[in-house]
């Protein structure tokens, strides 16, 4: 059995005033189209709702226990849509953000107090993991990823394309010089990160030059990122990371960079900062404004960028 939201509006019209007639001026209808549809209600139902005479009709009593009925649904319809138009207006409820541990410690965290500060409604649930997840089988509304572009059936709006530095400390340098060729590497402390995928690679180009890998390393591997620049700031060796990670220790000297004639990355594609999300015609007012929200505040050219924009 279907009964559309129009039938029973134009019903409960009906019982309240009296006849076809009224109904259909308001409507802007004639007269018998409501009378029709009311039959077709009839029809669905498999039951009489009306006694129909020349001047006004009258509810039967299987009309008048579908009337309140229709009533109740109605208004709880009309409820909901209210409930929806204001979270329209202002977002809340609840947001689960998958991101990787780094990067949301870095640029996501600092800003969910500004963020709930502007939708008090809002609730989060942040989830810091590196693993692969799949959204959809993971509850997950809203992710930040940082891989090479890939078709994953989910929605995206671009953040940034990293760019990685190879970069050492000014005390680093002033004791043992800065490499020129990504050959020299050898002749240095390198410090490297040692992840799920194995120990760090460094890809070099150069206007012209084919690519050329290096492995390298030195008195310390890691699979922290944050301990390696740790480490590269306590003058113990170079490092390589991505602008997101140390483009502000680039920005303030605190980190110089090495080799900048070339270009580095730990892979052969190239890379992305991304904001994942599994659905885009209906998505919430809610995560539609976190994903603004990040992206306003990340703006066109990252401020983790080096050099900075405002260079």
């Amino acid at each position: 059995m279907t009964v559309n939201i129009k039938a029973m509006q134009l019903y409960v019209a009906t019982l309240e005033l009296g006849n076809f007639s009224e109904v259909a001026r308001r409507e802007g209808m004639s007269p018998s189209s409501v009378s029709r549809i009311v039959q077709q209600l009839e029809t669905e139902l498999g039951t009489q709702l009306l006694y129909r005479n020349t001047r006004a009709v009258e509810a039967t009593e299987a009309g008048r226990l579908y009337g309140d009925t229709f009533r109740q649904m109605l208004a709880t319809l009309d409820d909901t849509n209210r409930r929806l138009q204001a979270s329209q207006s202002e977002p809340g409820g609840l947001v689960r953000i998958n991101a990787p541990v780094a990067f949301a410690q870095k640029h996501i965290v600092p800003w969910l107090a500004e963020l709930t500060g502007r939708y008090p409604a809002l609730r989060l649930e942040l989830v810091q993991t590196d693993d692969f997840i799949n959204p959809l089988a993971d509850a997950a509304d809203l992710l930040f990823r940082i891989a090479p572009l890939q078709d994953s059936g989910l929605h995206l709006r671009l953040v940034d394309k990293p760019r990685y530095f190879l970069a050492a400390s000014p005390g680093y340098l002033a004791r043992h010089g800065a490499p020129q060729t990504p050959q020299q590497l050898y002749q240095h402390n390198c410090l490297v990160y040692k992840g799920k995928m194995g120990m760090q690679r460094a890809y070099f180009s150069a206007a012209g030059a084919p690519l050329e890998v290096h492995t390298f390393g030195g008195s310390l591997v890691a699979n922290n990122a944050d301990s390696l620049v740790s480490a590269a700031l306590d003058d113990l060796g170079i490092v390589m990371m991505p602008d997101w990670q140390i483009g502000h220790l680039l920005q303030n000297r605190s980190l110089v960079p090495v080799l900048s004639d070339y270009q580095v990355a730990p892979g052969h594609q190239q890379q992305v900062i991304a904001m994942l999300y599994p659905q885009a015609r209906f998505l919430p007012a809610a995560v539609r404004s976190v994903i603004d929200f990040f992206a306003e505040k990340y703006g066109p050219t990252p401020y983790w960028k080096y050099p900075s924009k405002d260079q």
